[in-house]
């Protein structure tokens, strides 16, 4: 394998696991929603701990999604010009 390969491959596994962070985060909102559908902290630490944690999780979930996105699209663009 070479090294275009090696990064095709490794794009192609990322977009997985940028999807698993995704409903992860979505499954940490949707348990704390309440019956009108608005979400609930039980005080104003869980609040600030979940929003930075959700945050970074969805930002790092963004950067390798675009990382993973590049990667397909150079070894395209090397292989097929």
């Amino acid at each position: 394998m070479d090294e275009s390969t090696d990064v095709l491959l490794i794009s192609i596994l990322a977009i997985p696991f940028v999807i698993a962070i995704q409903a992860w985060v979505k499954k940490r909102k949707d348990s704390r929603r309440n019956e009108e559908g608005e979400e609930e902290f039980k005080t104003t630490r869980e609040a600030l701990f979940a929003f930075l944690l959700e945050g970074l999780a969805i930002v790092g979930g963004l950067a390798i999604l675009i990382a993973a996105t590049s990667g397909i699209l150079r070894y395209v663009i090397n292989t097929y010009s």
